[in-house]
Formats: C-alpha cells, sequence, structure tokens
C-alpha cells in the first residue's frame, strides 16, 4: 500500500498495524471481528476481498479466485465461506449482502427456495444505498493516482511506477524495489501511459470546476426547494441556495435531468464531461494492457502459474482499478444522458471535511490518499459530487428475490398504514400479487401515554418555536431529564439548542444535541450512563441502529417527520403519484414515525410517554392516519399547560387511560 500510495498517514498506518494482527489470529476472515476508524478503513479496501470475480484482461488467464494459492491449498477466507453457505440448511445475511450476491453471476443464495427478509420495513431504503453511487473528485484522482502519478523530483509513482521492471519489453521482469522510480527507468511506452494519466487527471479537474460553475449559475437564478422535483405546484427547476448569513453557502441538490439544459454553463459542463469520459477510458485501456502484461508475459508466466507472486497481486490490483474506474465513468454516462430512468442523479455539495479539496493543493486529510499537485487556483474551496441512487425498489425485488417457485415472508414492526398493507405492498412491486397478509397486534395502552397538545401552533406559524422550546423546559424541568427530542431538520435543532442549554444546565440538567456535542451513538452513551441528561436528535437519529439499552421516560416529537421533496430520490419517488401529500407523503410520515417509536420506546417494559407536538394530527384530515398507523396507546388530547403534570401523573401511576 505505501509503495503505491506514497507515504502513509497515521490512521492509515494504525489501520495495517491492526490488520497485521488480526491476520494472525482470525479463522474466519469477517471484518466483524475488528473495530476500525472511519479513518482506518482505507487500509481495510486495499486488503479485502471483492475482485476475485473481474474478469482477467486476458481471457485465457484465471481469474484471481482461480489464481489464489490458498484457495489450492484450503486456506482461502472466501472460499471457505462459500463452502459453509453451501453446506447451511439456514443461511442468515444483510439486505445488502443478500443484493450483493443474488446480482452476482456465482450467486450462492438463489437456489434457496424459502426466504425470511427479517425489518423488511428498511428493505426499500437499504436497497437504495445499496444501488447508489458516488463520482467524486478526490475518488477519481485517488483511483488514477494508485495506477500512476509523477511525484516530487521528477520521480514515478504507483502500480505502473511498481510493475514498470516487468512492463518494460526488454526488461528483467519482476517488481520495483522502490517506492518510487526514475524517469530514465521507464521506456517510451510508460512515459506515454503517464503523460496519459495527467491529461486525465487534468480533465477530471476541469469537470469539477464546470460542476462548481453550473451549480452557482443556478443559485444565482434562485434556485429550487424541490431539488427539481414534480411536487404538484412547484417549480421543475434544480440548484442549490446561497445564504446571506457570513456567507455560508446552503446545500441545495441539482437534479440532473432534461430542465438543465437551459441553464448557461450546461454546454461546458457537457464538453468537460465527453473529455474526461475519454481521457478515463484511455486510463482504463491502458490499465487493462498493463495487466494483460504482466499475465501472458513468459518470464512471469512461471511465478504466475504458482499464483504466490507479487506480480499476480499487482496484476490483480490493476484489473481491479480499472473495473472501479470503469462504473465511475458508468456513473456519469447515464447521469449526462439525463433519461429519466430507474436511477436519479444529482449534484450535492458534500461537507467540507470530507470532499475538501485540500489534497489538491498538496494537503490531505487522514482518511485521503494523497493526490497530485494541481493548479489549486482552478479549483473552488469546496467541489460538488454527483450521486446516484436507485428510485424504486419494485423492478430489483421482482428481478432477484420474487422469482418462481420461491417463498419470500415480509416481516417488520412498520409495515402497515392506516391498518392496511397497501402502501408497502406497491413499494414491493405486490399490488397486482395474490399473497396473504397478517398483521399482529400490539398494544401499549398499559405502558405508553401519546399526548396531543391541542392549542400549540402549527409547524411553520409564529410562535411555534417558542412555544416548542417552552413545552421541552417544561418536560425536561418536570421530568428531570431522561428526554430525547427528535426535529425534522438541523436548523430547528441548533434553534432549540440555543435555548435550552443554558437554561437547563442552571437546573443541572445535561443538553446534548446531536452534531453539536458527539454522534448518535457517543450521545446515547452518555444517556444510558447518566440520568439528568436530554438529547436532541434529528436525521439519522430517527432511523439509527444504534443499541438503546436505557429507553427514555419521554419521547418529545417536534413534528411529524415528512419526507423532504427536496431531496432528490424522494422526488423522484413522489413524482410516480397523483396526489403526494396523501399517497406518498403522510404514509413515509406514518411508517417512520411508527418505526422510531418501536426502536426507541418499545423494547423494554418501561412506562413512558410520547409528546406529538405537530398538532397537523389533529387539525389535518390526514391526521388521523397517522395515529391509526400506530399502535394503541392512552391518550390524551389537552392544553400545552397540562403537559408536565399530566406526564408526572401517568408515570407515577399504573394501568391504563382510556
Amino acid at each position: 500500500m505505501r509503495r503505491t500510495s506514497g507515504e502513509l498517514t497515521a490512521e492509515q498506518g494504525r489501520g495495517l498495524a491492526k490488520l497485521g494482527l488480526w491476520a494472525q489470529q482470525t479463522l474466519t476472515g469477517q471484518r466483524s471481528e475488528l473495530t476500525l476508524l472511519p479513518q482506518e478503513f482505507t487500509a481495510w479496501e486495499r486488503i479485502s476481498s471483492g475482485v476475485e470475480r473481474i474478469p482477467s484482461a486476458d481471457l485465457r488467464s484465471k481469474t484471481v479466485y482461480q489464481r489464489c494459492t490458498y484457495r489450492q491449498k484450503g486456506y482461502c477466507f472466501v472460499h471457505l465461506a462459500e463452502e459453509r453457505v453451501q453446506a447451511a440448511q439456514i443461511v442468515v445475511t444483510t439486505h445488502a449482502g443478500l443484493f450483493d450476491d443474488l446480482s452476482s453471476s456465482h450467486s450462492l443464495l438463489a437456489p434457496i427456495a424459502h426466504r425470511l427478509i427479517l425489518d423488511a420495513d428498511l428493505l426499500e431504503d437499504e436497497n437504495a444505498r445499496w444501488g447508489s453511487g458516488e463520482l467524486m473528485f478526490s475518488r477519481l484522482l485517488g483511483l488514477l493516482n494508485t495506477v500512476g502519478v509523477e511525484v516530487a523530483d521528477g520521480r514515478y509513482q504507483g502500480l505502473l511506477a511498481l510493475s514498470a521492471p516487468a512492463l518494460r519489453e526488454n526488461g528483467p521482469g519482476g517488481l520495483s524495489s522502490t517506492p518510487t522510480i526514475a524517469k530514465n527507468e521507464l521506456d517510451a511506452r510508460m512515459l506515454t501511459w503517464f503523460q496519459t494519466l495527467r491529461q486525465a487527471r487534468v480533465a477530471v479537474e476541469k469537470l469539477f470546476v464546470s460542476f462548481d460553475r453550473l451549480m452557482e449559475e443556478f443559485s444565482q437564478q434562485g434556485g429550487s426547494s424541490s431539488g427539481n422535483g414534480r411536487d404538484k405546484g412547484r417549480p421543475e427547476a434544480p440548484g442549490r441556495s446561497y445564504a446571506n448569513r457570513a456567507n455560508e453557502r446552503v446545500d441545495q441538490p441539482l437534479r440532473m435531468v432534461a430542465q438543465v439544459r437551459s441553464m448557461g454553463a450546461w454546454m461546458d459542463t457537457e464538453k468537460a464531461w465527453q473529455q474526461s469520459a475519454h481521457r478515463l477510458q484511455s486510463v482504463i485501456d491502458l490499465t487493462r494492457e498493463a495487466e494483460k502484461i504482466m499475465l501472458t508475459t513468459p518470464r512471469g508466466r512461471s511465478r504466475l502459474d504458482a499464483g504466490a507472486s507479487e506480480e499476480s497481486s499487482v496484476a490483480s490490483e490493476l484489473a481491479a482499478v480499472a473495473q472501479q474506474l470503469l462504473e465511475q465513468k458508468q456513473l456519469g454516462q447515464r447521469a449526462f444522458s439525463l433519461q429519466e430512468d430507474e436511477m436519479v442523479y444529482w449534484l450535492r455539495m458534500p461537507p467540507l471535511s470530507s470532499a475538501s479539496p485540500l489534497a489538491a493543493a498538496g494537503q490531505t486529510r487522514p482518511n485521503e490518499q494523497p493526490v497530485s499537485p494541481v493548479q489549486a487556483s482552478q479549483m473552488p474551496e469546496n467541489v460538488p459530487v454527483l450521486y446516484s441512487q436507485r428510485v424504486h425498489a419494485a423492478p430489483l425485488l421482482k428481478q432477484l428475490l420474487l422469482r418462481e417457485n420461491t417463498s419470500t415472508i415480509f416481516a417488520g414492526t412498520s409495515l402497515s398504514v392506516d391498518n392496511s398493507f397497501a402502501f408497502c405492498r406497491s413499494r414491493f412491486g405486490l399490488e397486482h400479487e395474490r399473497c396473504p397478509a397478517f398483521s399482529v397486534i400490539t398494544e401499549h395502552h398499559e405502558q405508553t401515554l401519546l399526548y396531543l397538545p391541542n392549542d400549540v401552533p402549527e409547524p411553520n406559524t409564529p410562535q411555534y418555536q417558542r412555544q416548542l422550546d417552552e413545552a421541552l423546559i417544561q418536560t425536561a424541568t418536570a421530568l428531570e431529564g431522561q428526554v430525547v427530542a427528535l426535529f425534522t431538520s438541523h436548523a430547528a435543532l441548533r434553534s432549540s439548542y440555543g435555548t435550552l442549554k443554558p437554561i437547563m444546565e442552571t437546573r443541572g440538567i445535561l443538553v446534548l444535541g446531536q452534531g453539536i456535542d458527539g454522534s448518535p451513538r457517543q450521545l446515547w452513551q452518555i444517556f444510558q450512563s447518566q440520568e439528568r441528561v436530554v438529547i436532541l436528535g434529528t436525521g439519522s437519529f430517527w432511523d439509527s441502529l444504534e443499541e438503546v439499552t436505557q429507553t427514555p421516560t419521554c419521547l418529545f416529537i417536534a413534528r411529524l417527520p415528512m419526507p423532504a421533496l427536496n431531496d432528490p430520490p424522494m422526488a423522484a419517488r413522489a413524482e410516480h403519484y397523483s396526489d403526494q401529500l396523501h399517497q406518498f407523503t403522510v404514509p413515509i410520515a406514518a411508517l417512520r414515525l411508527r418505526r422510531t417509536l418501536n426502536r426507541l420506546l418499545w423494547g423494554s417494559p418501561k412506562r413512558n410517554a410520547i409528546v406529538l407536538f405537530d398538532r397537523r394530527t389533529i387539525s389535518k384530515e390526514y391526521g388521523s392516519v397517522i395515529l391509526n398507523s400506530l399502535p394503541r396507546c392512552s391518550q390524551r388530547q389537552a392544553a400545552i399547560s397540562h403537559l408536565p403534570e399530566t406526564l408526572l401523573d401517568w408515570l407515577t401511576g399504573t394501568g391504563a387511560w382510556e
């Protein structure tokens, strides 16, 4: 890894050290045995399986899997795992693992006729994550630099430099013994290859500069809060806006659909992509040619047949990089076609810490590989990322799971909306199928009180935020902490955090905010070890799978978790409904709310309460759909002023309230 990527960061070195110790002890080779920080994950990616089935550039050569000496001697973890699967009566895997296997031409699970899909209410989200992709500046440059890059003092580094002796027409074979090699050690063909890599880097840099200009232009036109979706009554234009507050850019996605052709910067962006695609294909071709030479040269044949040589490993790495570059190119090609198919594509500014091209100025972050110096003046401070995600899970589920002569059971805690499975059946592509559906009703009317304030403002109306903060202060004070409050935006969370924290901490109650005081995992650890604590969460806090051993006494829901239709995947899904509010938005909110309550409150028999501060559950006609989608709870509709007293009466009492 060091010989192809230059000096390792401290985090990468620590990751390799962990892997070195683990490799001497593991009997399975499974990553679940390891605890790796995100910055250390680069080391795992370089040694983990995943390229075994990639065809060789020379079709006469065996695949990496076939050449594997460990497999031939019976030590290969991948082969041993496959043998266990083939011999097993029951196989347990994850949703992503299931999709990975069933989509492979070498599927081990396809012959299994009976399948039980647990947590099926998460299946569509997991399918979307599994089918997602990113075209990222730092990743593309990292792949190009792994193939080869010119570094200081006119020396060269990367897989091509490492394998230069084996790639020279009349060379000695073998690999370079040093991390970098001088220019005079390269023949004319190798120098041409490095020039091709330089041209590809320049093209990629220009592409991402054009991405930024495209988004900048639209932000100046006013942007759109709809993510370029076609939700009724909203403009169709994509984009992002800029806030005036401290010149901070506000992240708004630019969805890649036909309307972007009307933008002035589009023509330059399209030309930049065509040039990048051409240059990337040239790199893919030379990488495959280098792999083929290493697999077929007579001087390397005997060692490759043995399967244990470094040349074989380098050839495999070349094949892997070529495949990853091809996938990146294909993602871009589909996005620039601007065709609305089963995928949705959009540009978005990522967090500064994860995509800032400091590397472009010769600096690196702990979790990034070094990249070549570029003209920093051409690059914006933060470059957009091109994202892709599958719109609907149903076509893939039908293709992979719902085959003839198989039976599949979908089981989950949040599959029915308003006592009907119709919505989930349509999302899974089962609306026209004849299949039984059963519901096991769990009632919580003796455990949980659902309090619905009937005199508070609706969200987005005057005084809503002030009354929300006052209700949180009164509730947390009366219960002496043990409150988890869930918001639907980081801005609302930060507003309440600024109001609550100084007041509550004078009363000896700690207030912790997600993204301010730590991650969801860190906040839950503190909540489970201390009593006088209030947690404010949003985003992933609703859906995270962190183990909750100490359930809150009160779960305070600031507003219904309606999906944001400025999110391109959500907008693309909503477009398929004539009545987006009632057919899509409300069912999604109902399912998400039920799933969150089940995870945070009902994992223990502890008596608890829910405060649903969103008055729309009472004032809007769809409120009954939300409430009817929840298990039966004791319920009170009353003024917000009665909230602290009512909660204390409930928590100190027994039995249900009719």
